[in-house]
């Protein structure tokens, strides 16, 4: 039999089982309920919606972002044999009248809460110490993280829905 972190090949009864701390397990077990709050929270911000460009953005950190984190975290989850918190519906339906927010506003929505995310990433991996490859998944998430909110800037920018303070010149 021969193990490499947390794999291994050959007789099961073997091997080690994988080794995670208390805290750890409610960080992993938090980082997906809140994933599928985003994810709840997303697809009522699609449909309330008008901008095409901004739709095909939030289908595009929904489907390629949010999912794939989610089937990671919840394969995280069952190695660890902890149980999975209700998944969210596959869709929300909203009453037709989608008139009441404004694109812009649903933006700086998401952008505070991208910033908001960012830091329960950081909060997350600096309090996984024990467990390396957990910790080092969740840094992959931050990078990803962080690349999509550097493009969410640059649309905001772009758009106009950014609210920039005034510059600043000493007097």
């Amino acid at each position: 039999m021969v193990q490499i972190g947390n794999y291994h090949i050959g007789k099961g009864e073997t091997a080690k089982t994988p080794t995670l701390d208390s805290g750890e397990a409610f960080l992993l077990w938090e980082m997906l309920v809140s994933r599928y709050d985003v994810i709840e929270l997303t697809q009522i911000y699609h449909n309330y919606g008008h901008d095409p460009d901004f739709k095909a953005s939030l289908s595009h950190g929904l489907y390629k972002t949010l999912e794939r984190e989610v089937n990671i975290l919840e394969d995280e989850l069952n190695r660890y044999r902890i149980p999975l918190p209700n998944r969210p519906p596959k869709s929300v339906k909203l009453p037709a009248n989608t008139e009441v927010l404004e694109d812009e506003f649903l933006f700086r929505q998401i952008f505070k809460d991208m910033q908001s995310f960012l830091d329960n990433h950081i909060r997350t991996i600096r309090s996984i110490i024990n467990n390396d490859p957990l910790r080092e998944m969740f840094i992959d998430f931050l990078k990803k993280e962080l690349d999509i909110f550097n493009g969410i800037c640059k649309y905001g920018k772009m758009k106009g829905w950014l609210q920039n303070p005034p510059k600043y010149t000493p007097g």
